[in-house]
């Protein structure tokens, strides 16, 4: 199995940000930057950047 390019890193008491570690900062989607996450949602979109799923990433941005 490949390496896994995103990961999530907790940023404070019960969030998360979304971590593209090829260039060490957080991931953008749409202007978004993916922080203040639950964890349930980060690893959602750390599952979805993984897998190379481009087409639901407007799903989850969209809260589909």
């Amino acid at each position: 199995m490949p390496a896994q390019r995103y990961s999530r890193c907790k940023n404070l008491n019960i969030y998360w940000t979304v971590l593209d570690k090829v260039i060490g900062q957080a991931v953008t989607i749409d202007g978004f930057v993916m922080d203040m996450l639950t964890a349930e949602e980060a690893d959602n979109l750390v599952d979805l950047l993984n897998s190379g799923n481009q087409e639901s990433l407007w799903c989850f941005a969209e809260r589909c």
